[in-house]
């Protein structure tokens, strides 16, 4: 962990004001922002504190995938909320928050960011971002990684292939710190109507929708939205239908090793766990 600073030219307390919540701790590299923000919730930081670090050194994806979080190169944060929120429909509740804070920070005439079940943002079939939910005794650990412009170099030969990032779609410097007050007002302030009242919106920027896909744990068939229970509903070769509640999937237009971390994938500690 390497010193508390200043991120985008803003101290921590001056982003908390900006952002409205109760802290901001910034940090220039960090091992993991999750990680950080497990600790403070273990201490009692109160709900809405978010941990912010130009860099992560061992930032990870669902399932302890490495994620890639070049310093000046995006979003990577994590917010404490409360257990109460640890359900499996969270990450896909985060991921639409995450959506629709992108478009209004950037304007939605420029972009259309999709969610992909079950925590990847999704632009023109590429990765754009991610979400990672961990809960805890203590509450919920939201980690978020977004891609705002390219590392230093461009993304490695891997990553390239189904990567993106949001000025490499828009071709125009964004805010990051705009982009960051946007996505944490809605998951902090947003609304309570939960998974219910936000199904139809998911339906909506659902990536899979209507595609043909290949699951880790049901094999290959055509997603057809998912249920009021967060699960993939999948129609398979056979006629039957079922919900995949757990495990990767990809389009099966995409290749089979194409299951890199760019940015985080929702994983639960001592609570509810849904793979993506």
């Amino acid at each position: 962990m390497s010193g508390l600073g200043v991120w985008e030219g803003h101290t921590g307390a001056e982003l908390a004001a900006l952002w409205a919540v109760p802290a901001v701790e910034v940090h220039d590299v960090i091992g993991s922002t999750n990680d950080r923000a497990s600790e403070l919730a273990r201490s009692g930081a109160p709900r809405g504190t978010v941990v912010l670090a130009e860099a992560q050194s061992a930032g990870r994806g669902r399932r302890g995938m490495p994620w890639h979080s070049a310093p000046d190169a995006g979003l990577w944060m994590s917010l404490i909320l409360d257990p109460v929120r640890a359900a499996p429909t969270l990450p896909l509740l985060v991921g639409l928050a995450c959506a629709e804070g992108i478009e209004a920070a950037v304007g939605s005439a420029r972009v259309r960011v999709g969610v992909k079940w079950p925590n990847d943002l999704m632009v023109h079939d590429r990765k754009v971002g991610g979400i990672l939910c961990e809960a805890g005794p203590h509450g919920v650990v939201v980690g978020i990684g977004i891609n705002v412009r390219p590392p230093a170099g461009g993304f490695d030969a891997a990553l390239a292939r189904t990567a993106t990032a949001l000025e490499v779609e828009i071709h125009k410097a964004l805010s990051r710190i705009e982009i960051g007050r946007e996505i944490v007002g809605r998951i902090v302030h947003g609304g309570t109507g939960g998974w219910p009242s936000a199904h139809a919106a998911f339906g909506a920027r659902d990536a899979l929708l209507g595609r043909p896909v290949v699951t880790e744990s049901a094999g290959s068939g055509v997603a057809r939205g998912v249920d009021a229970a967060g699960a993939l509903v999948l129609d398979r070769p056979d006629g039957s239908r079922i919900a995949v509640s757990s495990g990767s999937v990809r389009l099966a237009s995409e290749p089979a090793d194409a299951h890199h971390e760019s940015a985080g994938g929702p994983e639960a500690r001592g609570g509810p766990k849904r793979g993506g």
